[in-house]
Order: C-alpha cells, then structure tokens, then sequence
C-alpha cells in the first residue's frame, strides 16, 4: 500500500507500508564474500627507481658517518651518533613502504634487518658516549663498524650484487687501537725559560694523564705533558706565574684529536698553583695524581668544550 502525505505546498514524501521480507542473511554472506576478495598487489618498482632511492639513503648516511669519523671528543661524538641514528630512521622511513624489484629483495630484506639492529647499536653507543666509554671518532667507528647493523649492511651490499650500487660509506670493520706517547713527551712544550719545577707524580694510577698548566684566565694551556700510568715526570724552568692545572686521563691517544678515545675523564684543580722566583728561591710543586682520603688537593670535572688546547 502506498500512502501519499500532501501538504499545502505540495508533496511532502512517500512513505511504503506492506509485508515485504529482506533476505538479510543473503546480503550479509554476499558482503562477506565480497571483502574477501583480494585487492591489486602493488606493482614492484624498477631496478632504476630503486637504486634512485639506494642513492637517496647513502645520500643520508655517508655525511652522517663522516660526522663520526671526524668526531674530537664526547660532545661531537655525541652529536655524530645522533646524526646518524637519525639518518638511520629516516632512511628506514624511506624504503619501509615500497615495493622491491626481484632483483633487490634479497638486499632489500636485509637492509631492512640492518635499521632494525642500528636502533639498538645507536643505543649502545650513545650510552657508552655518555658513560665516557667512547669519547671520540675512532673509537666510534671501532663500535659501530663491529656492530651487527654494520654486518647487516655488508650482507645487503653482497646480496645486490653488482646490479645496485650501494653502502660504500661503510668501511671494513675497524679493531679499537691503544696509541700511547711515552713518558714525559710534551703534547705542547710551549716557553720554558722560568726556574719554577713542576713535578707530576702518576705512579700510583693505572691510567695514563696529559696535565696541562694554563695561565689563569687563559684558554690556551702554555705547556702540556703526557705522563704514563706508574711514572713520574718533572716539568722544568716553569715562568713565574698564577696557572691552573688540567688534566685529561684515559686510553688510546689520538694525536690528531689531542685527545683520548676510550675512558676518558676531563677535570681541573679547583685551586691555581703559583710560581715565583726571587734572588734567592725558587717555587717547586709536586702533585700526586691518586685519589687519596688525606689528599688536600680538589678537581673539578670539565667540560669538552672548555677544556683548554
């Protein structure tokens, strides 16, 4: 039946009544069905889209890598390991979602397994940075280039064979070196035409030092000294003057830095020593570098960036 509702303006809207059944278990087994049906698979991308982004990812990580390579100390190492923990992401970004040639999937899948392992070694190295484990670029680079990301990305390098160009940044794994200077080898020896005798004592520590006496309120050290762990050295003909006294201790000294990779610690004595010379005497220090509870000598830490070269 069929009930039509009028207005003064004219039809308003058609409403049926009746006994009409909907087969509503047919319509939901139709729907059913009809969702199941797979859709399209993506279309893989050619070999030459696909080493556009190989390019692309190195593009992001070769001057990420450098950026370890050339680290000085524990503020740029912890900067380089950020960069490249976030060219890592991005680069995982990039290639997430695409579709492979066959010729790339084995590379491809591995690649994929080498960003998954670099969020945990990035980790891991930037802890250690922070530990002062690592506190420069060799020894970043030791670590990262051992590391099972690195291992992954050489896998990936070798499964795309010689149709993909990829991964040169990375080098072959690096072994940690422990370079050392012998003892009483002058880092800097500056001007030494004073008669002040300034006496380094390292003899009971098991790790080596480099002191450096600065002009106070100088940021340039005007004479600086390796001593070795279980040695003693005396500066001589130290000028008169009003210094203070840094030191940095740890393992593997890397000249071209002037610093150390591995264990480092960076401090200062809170007091400044002073060297003055009259007709008849002479000023001599001597300072024991071996946390003692008699000692009467305090340091304090410093930080990267203020520590004088």
């Amino acid at each position: 039946m069929l009930l039509l509702l009028c207005s003064a303006g004219g039809v308003a809207a058609f409403v049926a009544v009746g006994n009409r059944r909907t087969d509503s278990s047919a319509t939901a087994k139709d729907a059913g069905k009809a969702s199941s049906e797979p859709s399209n698979p993506p279309k893989p991308m050619s070999v030459a889209e696909y080493q556009a982004i190989l390019t692309e990812v190195d593009g992001l990580l070769g001057p990420a890598w450098q950026k370890v390579v050339g680290a000085g100390n524990r503020t740029a190492t912890s900067e380089a390991a950020g960069a490249l923990a976030q060219a890592t992401k991005d680069s995982e970004a990039r290639l997430a979602y695409l579709t492979a040639p066959p010729e790339a999937k084995a590379g491809h899948e591995h690649l994929m397994r080498a960003f998954t392992s670099a969020g945990n070694g990035f980790s891991d190295l930037a802890r250690t940075v922070r530990r002062g484990d690592v506190c420069a670029g060799s020894s970043a680079v030791a670590q990262v280039t051992g590391s099972v990301a690195a291992n992954e990305v050489r896998e990936a390098v070798k499964a795309f064979g010689t149709t993909f160009t990829f991964g040169a940044w990375l080098p072959a794994p690096a072994a940690q070196q422990d370079r050392k200077l012998a003892n009483g080898t002058y880092v800097k020896k500056g001007t030494l035409n004073g008669s002040g005798e300034f006496t380094i004592n390292n003899s009971g520590a098991k790790t080596d030092v480099v002191v450096s006496l600065v002009p106070n309120g100088a940021k340039v050290a005007a004479t600086t000294v390796y001593v070795s762990a279980g040695q003693t050295f005396k500066v001589k003909r130290v000028r008169d003057g009003s210094y203070q006294v840094y030191l940095a201790s740890g393992a593997d000294w890397d000249a071209g830095v002037a610093g150390f990779t591995r264990d480092c610690d960076l401090s200062k004595f809170t007091e400044p020593i002073d060297f003055k010379t009259t007709s008849r005497q002479y000023t001599t220090w001597e300072i024991t570098l071996k946390a003692s509870a008699g000692g009467n000598a305090h340091t304090d830490e410093v930080d990267p960036a203020d520590y004088p070269q």
